[in-house]
């Protein structure tokens, strides 16, 4: 059967130029989740200094929540079942440890001096405005993340893709040879008054010009030619660029996380906006305390504990309690919710993902292949997100981001600790050949394995659930981020946090 060649309107028009969207503008991949701005803090007013609250979990969501109740002057405590704040904005250092849950392998981190890795929450859009004014407002100096580098690596081992599988493509050349080729294409098309561009002879010799320059081509023949910038002279074909979908990168906006750049991350760590909350709640947060049980009366509200440290179990009475524990922990306490929460409770899910560190004793990355933060976008190494670290740089050691992804991916999650590295180290070194004698240590946190979280960042709930979830139980409010729509980001834990704490509040000066 005859196939029809694609004519110059075609591709450019497939290639989104014609139809006025910036080049291979396409839909945002698994890896760029776009979270949702929190809006502006609620404006409070009253304080009750006589009714008694208790905050479950000492996440970022029982933080906030405590934080708002204090400047109210709630007679307010935190209970926490681990020995630090955080919840799944985790900083892992020197010293830190846990032991996973069903298979009792024991890790303690090594990593050198402020080496360290964001197990859980990690970049903090600048649209942000909730997380960042608590930021500005406890002092958490912050800097910025790279999401994005032009020096960044594609790999692909997928003889589907053409002629670039198996090889080592950097998005600065993807950028430059499909601009460059198409900007040429556009330009000859021009020439010879076959795009039917509704311009003036003076505007089209402008955009002609502009096209020249941006795309790179000679200014007297119009062929484009790799600008130095690109790293060499040697283009790839348009045909093979086009085939191995490199080019969803190639944008004229890179579509960060929560929008156009910039991202943010607290100097530090992300743990570090825990405590900064934490020093402003003080002996109001208690740790090593295991929540137990709740048992709610029309009256009041009674919470079990164990101190993890000496087994011995208290109870804490109070007026309210705002439950800010991971839905994967709700569900299994035993707690005398009504029918319809109860199931709204556990119709909720978490995602099942895992993310490890990796310490190099050579920041190879920079040294050898001018990388500066930024991720190396493969599917089939089955690293999930591979991603360099933004912080420190020309330093002597650094910790790379060597997997965040599924926990089951690869059949990871059956593996043990010094499996998940083996799996890492072999699929990395396809693109970095350096990392088997530069590796030092490792710090695996597979979330469905750590104890009092047994699983990541909430599913987003149905409508139907969410309201339900957004509304008081009897005295017990739900404010963890599982309980909002943005739960992979910390502004939804901001959100669902204000919402408890201002329905808590109005029903209290109400009377």
């Amino acid at each position: 059967m005859h196939v029809n060649p694609m004519t110059r309107r075609q591709l450019l028009r497939s290639l989104g130029i014609l139809g006025g969207s910036s080049m291979m503008l396409g839909a945002m991949d698994v890896w760029d989740l776009k979270g949702a701005p929190a809006g502006p803090r609620p404006q409070l007013r009253g304080t009750q200094a006589t009714t008694r609250v208790l905050i479950l979990g000492g996440g970022i969501t029982g933080l906030i929540a405590g934080y708002e109740l204090g400047k109210l002057n709630y007679d307010y405590r935190i209970l926490e079942a681990r020995d630090w704040a955080g919840g799944l904005t985790w900083t892992v250092k020197r010293g830190a440890q846990h032991t996973e849950m069903d298979t009792g392998e024991r890790q303690v981190c090594d990593f050198d001096g402020e080496n360290y890795i964001n197990a859980g929450a990690w970049r903090i859009p600048h649209t942000d405005e909730g997380i960042l004014g608590y930021c500005k407002e406890l002092g958490v100096p912050l800097e910025i993340f790279t999401n994005n580098s032009d020096a960044n690596f594609f790999y692909e081992e997928n003889s589907d893709i053409g002629p670039l599988s198996g090889r080592r493509v950097r998005l600065r050349e993807v950028k430059a040879d499909l601009w460059g080729a198409t900007t040429e294409l556009l330009t000859k098309a021009m020439d010879q008054g076959d795009i039917d561009v509704p311009l003036s002879e003076e505007d089209q010799e402008r955009l002609v010009q502009f096209l020249v320059r941006s795309g790179y081509l000679d200014s007297d023949d119009h062929l484009y030619r790799p600008p130095t910038s690109r790293g060499s002279d040697e283009p790839y074909d348009l045909g093979a660029l086009l085939q191995s979908g490199f080019g969803a990168r190639a944008r004229s906006l890179n579509q960060e996380t929560g929008g156009p750049a910039p991202l943010f991350q607290p100097i530090g760590g992300m743990q570090e906006i825990a405590f900064g909350f934490q020093r402003e709640i003080g002996d109001r947060l208690a740790f090593n305390a295991e929540v137990r049980s709740i048992r709610q009366t029309e009256n009041e509200v009674r919470v079990v504990y164990r101190d993890t440290r000496t087994g011995a179990e208290r109870e804490e009475v109070a007026d309210y309690v705002i439950s800010c524990l991971p839905m994967s922990i709700l569900k299994k306490i035993d707690v005398n919710l009504s029918p319809d929460m109860a199931e709204a409770v556990q119709g909720t899910g978490h995602a099942s993902v895992a993310k490890m560190g990796l310490q190099m004793g050579r920041r190879f990355w920079e040294e050898d292949e001018g990388i500066f933060g930024g991720h190396l976008w493969s599917r089939s190494l089955q690293l999930g997100e591979f991603s360099y670290p933004c912080y420190d740089y020309f330093a002597d050691k650094g910790v790379l981001l060597g997997y965040y992804g599924s926990s089951l991916q690869a059949g990871l999650n059956d593996l043990p600790v010094r499996g998940r590295v083996e799996h890492v180290l072999t699929q990395a070194s396809k693109v970095h050949p350096q990392m088997r004698e530069e590796f030092e240590h490792a710090y695996c946190v597979w979330w469905e394995k750590v104890q009092y979280s047994e699983g990541a960042y909430g599913r987003s709930p149905s409508e139907e659930i969410l309201a339900r979830l957004s509304e008081p139980d009897g005295r017990l409010y739900v404010g963890c981020a599982g309980a909002s729509d943005d739960p992979a980001w910390l502004e939804g834990g901001v959100t669902a946090a204000w919402r408890a704490v201002e329905g808590l509040h109005a029903r209290v000066m109400r009377g």
